[in-house]
């Protein structure tokens, strides 16, 4: 796949820039038409103009009353050195930023604990439906001492998110079989009212417990008759937060590859054989990374990998109490229940695909119809490696919760594809985790820097573990897996500022 369709070399003002153009996806988000302008030398910014569109966007005020949007970040490095920096996008707390949105289009700069401007957020204006096309997008790059006369690429990148409201939401579905919140020992779900500190185990009537850690396979630090405290800080779901629409696909993660000099690209790169067969899914080389299924999930990520992805672009890990809010939504708890709202889950035998690895990659037969459908890597149905992100919302005819396998606030593959690595509470590490954001800034060994990974869970994921298939299991909590698996890939999410 090649990555650089168009290069332009433009002179403007003191400073001469190389607009490099690409084609960045997620599930067909496209970035087109970089270009510099109204460069501003007594405070050394331009304008990085773009156009940006992608696929079955919405916004509505009723129901979900939420909407998907794209959170847009730019790197930039000297011409030839590929040494890619974080680009300073304007913020101004509480005020303008000096961004131009494009008609139809809302602008909202991230502001949030360390990171600002790092990105920023574009999303509908206005309720609707279907694809977008926004034009003339124009951001304000703060590019300071960057020098004059020097030649500089700037690449501007995008990822599908979903906006995930402020609200309470149910944790746990009325199960006890595998580490399932309940409210205290009552076997029912607890509700989630505020971002208030909580009590973990020990009985209480308003403690959160977790079934006495049933058959977890590794159990947490509480249970009935051992208490916790989970404090304030650590991201309990009832805030607002944005979540990736879809897991990384391999384009997004050679992308970030193709951004990361060679010293930093060889932590995030292994060769792995099965079967004699080097099954690591993306080729990289000097300066480039060619993905096998660029639409397709990306897998065999391990933890480093992950923390990597979401610190280079300006994200942070989900905790597990967020992962069932935004499976869940405001709804009331169903018994057993998948992302897609119940306990029915299509496993009748494997999927047939059109198209296969491609862009428009489709179901073509064996699509459950009005039940949930998902593509298990591991265990039911599924073919042993993830199918292209998003392939249930393109394949069903009935656009239903169940064909598509969606969330109830519309985000996709929740249950299935690859497992969804998150932050759990049942660790004292773990708890410390504060929902810092990622600053675009990588160490020289393509790690995430050290100040993230010790709010994260370190190299070792000390503290993270999995959720995938009910929502509510927690059997592979506090796994502390830092290994490369078929299994494995990655969704990252970010604190609302609004």
């Amino acid at each position: 796949m090649k990555r650089i369709s168009k290069s332009l070399k433009l002179v403007l003002g003191a400073l001469a820039f190389c607009l490099l153009y690409l084609p960045v996806n997620g599930n067909n988000i496209q970035i087109s038409n970089v270009a510099l302008t109204g460069q501003n030398t007594l405070q050394n910014y331009y304008m990085v103009q773009f156009d940006i569109s992608w696929e079955n966007s919405w916004r509505t005020s009723t129901h979900e009353s939420n909407y998907d949007a794209a959170w847009i970040f730019i790197k930039y490095t000297v011409k030839n050195e590929q040494d890619w920096q974080h680009a300073n996008l304007n913020y101004v707390n509480g005020q303008s930023d000096g961004h131009i949105a494009p008609p139809g289009g809302t602008i909202r700069s991230a502001s949030n604990n360390n990171s600002t401007g790092v990105g920023v957020f574009l999303f509908r204006e206005a309720d609707g439906i279907g694809d977008v096309n926004f034009q003339n997008v124009q951001l304000r790059w703060n590019y300071g001492t960057l020098g004059d006369n020097q030649a500089v690429e700037v690449s501007v990148h995008a990822v599908e998110m979903v906006y995930v409201p402020q609200g309470s939401f149910y944790l746990g579905d009325g199960m006890s079989d595998f580490g399932q919140f309940q409210q205290g020992t009552t076997g029912q779900p607890y509700l989630v009212s505020s971002e208030a500190q909580i009590t973990l185990g020990g009985g209480g009537a308003n403690s959160l417990g977790n079934s006495n850690a049933a058959n977890q396979q590794y159990t947490d630090d509480f249970d009935d008759n051992t208490s916790q405290t989970l404090p304030t800080a650590f991201p309990k779901g009832y805030n607002a937060f944005y979540c990736m629409k879809y897991e990384i696909s391999q384009d997004q993660y050679g992308e970030f590859l193709a951004h990361l000099s060679q010293s930093q690209r060889t932590e995030r790169t292994e060769v792995i054989y099965v079967n004699n067969t080097n099954v690591y899914p993306i080729e990289t080389g000097n300066h480039y990374a060619v993905p096998e299924n660029p639409y397709r999930a990306m897998d065999y990520m391990n933890w480093a990998d992950c923390a990597a992805y979401a610190d280079w672009a300006g994200l942070r890990p989900m905790s597990e109490m967020e992962y069932e809010k935004a499976c869940r939504g405001p709804q009331e708890a169903v018994a057993e229940e998948y992302a897609w709202g119940n306990d029915s889950w299509y496993l009748e035998g494997i999927y047939e695909l059109s198209n296969e690895g491609k862009t428009n990659e489709m179901i073509s037969n064996g699509i459950g119809k009005n039940v949930g459908n998902a593509n298990s890597v591991s265990i039911y149905q599924g073919w042993g490696r993830p199918l292209r992100c998003g392939i249930f919302a393109a394949s069903a005819e009935n656009k239903t919760r169940e064909e598509t396998g969606a969330t109830y606030w519309g985000i996709m593959e929740m249950t299935g594809n690859c497992y969804e690595r998150i932050i759990s509470v049942g660790n004292s590490q773990s708890r410390d985790f504060s929902g810092l954001h990622g600053d675009g800034v990588l160490t020289s060994s393509g790690n995430a820097s050290f100040s993230v990974l010790l709010n994260w869970g370190f190299v070792s994921a000390v503290g993270v573990g999995f959720r995938n298939s009910e929502i509510s299991q927690r059997y592979l909590i506090n796994t502390t897996d830092s290994e490369r698996n078929r299994s494995y890939g990655f969704r990252a999410v970010r604190t609302a500022n609004h």
